[in-house]
């Protein structure tokens, strides 16, 4: 294993991948300008390589001044006591709790909570975490109580959806774990919003599109950092105080980088909301936001800034991570509660700091959670709140993991576009009715819009082509391009038993398909069988078909095709029928056995 510092990060060996870069981009800055310059935070940044993982690590030794962040303290009792503050607490009992909170920390400070090692820390970041592996827990551990054996370890905020094997891993080498708070998912398949949450989306969606603003790159904004560190102080310091402080150095870096990627919803000139948008494992999130607050409620940003945040996941087929707060408007969108838990590492340290940790488990949970199971149900209902109960023996997602989830959303497109181009075998009424049934699928779901489009541009040439086929059999015959083929297949065809019987090879590639002149000869008035193959480079192609007259004696176009050298069982139905072959050496010996299979038919007595 090799640490890397602020002097040596720049050496460290990131994959040249997308993802890799990204993070050299988010990494290199953090670490060599340090967390004080983003977050006004202070903390020694080291990247352990291991394996093929580089884990980005946060040293603290008690910074009782930094925010949620680096401080479990600030997670635990400052963040609780500012949002005491701020919330609607009776003045009596919030001073009751402040006051138990404020006793609980000097305790807490006292038995040094926060000399800390945080593991695969990403400030600002969640879900960042690599999913390690049982040996890979063991010796990272082993590793780092030996490197810094005065420091516990802690894994910060993982929640069983996206770190189900992590958290088992680490339960399996002796962590511990306290609930921290809760955070919400949004599924792309598998979990039914219903209808009213769909229509709420919707809404959302359409205010967004006539709103008048536009949603650009914050890199083709030059110069917008000091006013997006501005929108984030609004929501994230003054409204909200628990937040951390991010610098507007901060938004200057990220905006020479790509691992967080800015959208700025900009009108007249005029930057009024932005979010920034992080993917990892098939869930998309939101690590940093704002919106100017001076502007009335009734313009709808905070709506504006939710609806594109949906839709970047949507689009992209995977979940979101909604994160807290604001949990009534996001559960009538569908989102579901998620539990996130620290996991800590203590067994090589001296009793005596186990103080802290066993008051932060009891903090965790018993009073956060039983709080939060109280107020989510209160909100999604007891049966919409799953995993809060406590911490369990084996962690496991709740729900449908992202995984499961994005895995099931492709095969439902994969199944419904395998149905439009099914629908493309159909014609007349049957094929305008499955493409009015496909077209109001396609309305009702929550699906990829590019994949989407696709599909919608698909059934458009689908009734343009029904169009077609309806206006050129009004015309008759003679004005269809393939009337002249047909015709001249007439005239060489046999008659067998009062039946007319064209049997012929098109020859290489024909501007015409076997299959669509089978389909008009088959609509004679007169009995007619049909039987043509043409060849398309190694491939035959073989089409057959029987007028009605044929079909009601048992002679039928399936019937018929197996006579024919394919490869697997004809496609279609009793008057047309088709199929493909890889021997054109046996093209003429499969014209005589079709020929032969007719003339044993036809004239066999009744």
């Amino acid at each position: 294993m090799i640490l890397y510092d602020a002097s040596t990060i720049a050496t460290a060996p990131f994959p040249d991948t997308e993802e890799g870069r990204a993070a050299k981009s988010f990494l290199v800055p953090l670490f060599q300008r340090g967390p004080e310059a983003w977050f006004e935070d202070r903390a020694r940044m080291l990247l352990l390589g291991m394996d093929d993982l580089l884990i980005p690590l946060s040293l603290t030794d008690g910074s009782w001044n930094n925010s949620y962040l680096f401080s479990m303290y600030a997670r635990y009792i400052a963040s609780q006591r500012n949002a005491i503050k701020t919330g609607n607490w009776k003045p009596l009992a919030g001073f009751t709790a402040s006051s138990a909170l404020w006793g609980v920390g000097a305790v807490m400070k006292a038995t040094r909570l926060d000399k800390v090692i945080q593991v695969d820390t990403w400030p600002s970041m969640r879900n960042m975490g690599a999913n390690l592996t049982a040996d890979q827990a063991r010796r990272l551990t082993e590793f780092l109580t030996t490197r810094f054996p005065d420091h516990a370890l802690v894994f910060m905020a993982l929640n069983p959806a996206t770190h189900s094997p992590l958290l088992n891993n680490l339960k399996g080498q002796g962590y511990a774990f306290s609930y921290m708070t809760h955070t919400r998912m949004l599924l792309p398949a598998g979990l039914d919003p219903g209808a009213s949450a769909r229509k709420l989306r919707r809404r959302d969606a359409r205010m967004t599109e006539t709103s008048g603003y536009q949603v650009l790159d914050g890199r083709d904004v030059p110069g917008c950092a000091p006013r997006l560190a501005e929108l984030y102080r609004m929501l994230n310091r003054e409204k909200y105080m628990t937040n951390p402080p991010n610098t507007q150095a901060f938004f200057e870096d990220l905006l020479q980088g790509t691992r967080i990627p800015l959208r700025l919803l900009v009108k007249d000139g005029r930057v009024d909301a932005f979010y920034g948008i992080s993917v990892k494992d098939e869930v998309l999130y939101s690590p940093v936001s704002g919106y100017d607050l001076t502007l009335p409620q009734d313009v709808g940003l905070y709506r504006m800034l939710n609806s594109l945040l949906m839709m970047e996941a949507f689009d992209r087929g995977i979940a979101i991570e909604t994160g807290g707060g604001s949990d009534p408007f996001k559960s009538l969108r569908g989102d579901r509660p998620l539990p996130r838990y620290n996991a800590v590492y203590l067994r090589h340290l001296p009793s005596y700091r186990h103080i802290a940790w066993r008051l932060v488990d009891k903090l965790g949970n018993e009073s956060l959670l039983g709080f939060s199971r109280k107020r989510l149900r209160e909100v999604d209902g007891e049966a919409n709140v799953v995993g809060f109960d406590g911490i369990p023996e084996t962690f496991a997602p709740p729900f449908l993991s992202p995984r499961e989830s994005v895995a099931l959303l492709n095969r439902e497109l994969e199944s419904l576009e395998r149905d439009v181009e099914a629908t493309a075998n159909l014609t007349g009424k049957e094929r305008t009715r499955h493409v009015v049934a496909l077209h109001k699928r396609l309305e009702e779901e929550q699906l990829p819009r590019p994949r989407v489009a696709r599909l919608r541009e698909r059934l458009k040439q689908l009734e343009h082509d029904s169009q077609t086929d309806k206006k050129q059999r009004k015309k008759g015959p003679k004005d269809d391009p393939r009337a002249d083929v047909a015709r001249h297949l007439l005239e060489a065809a046999t008659t067998v038993g009062g039946t007319t019987v064209v049997c012929h090879h098109l020859g290489e590639a024909p501007e015409h398909p076997p299959r669509t002149l089978a389909e008009l000869l088959g609509k004679a008035s007169t009995p007619t069988a049909v039987v043509l193959t043409a060849t398309r480079g190694g491939t035959v192609e073989f089409a057959t078909a029987a007028t009605p007259q044929l079909v009601a004696l048992g002679v039928d176009a399936s019937a018929l095709l197996t006579q024919l050298t394919a490869d697997g069982p004809p496609q279609g139905g009793a008057e047309l029928a088709w199929a493909e072959g890889s021997h054109p050496e046996d093209i003429t010996g499969a014209l005589e056995r079709a020929r032969g299979f007719l003339q044993t038919r036809l004239t066999a007595p009744s």
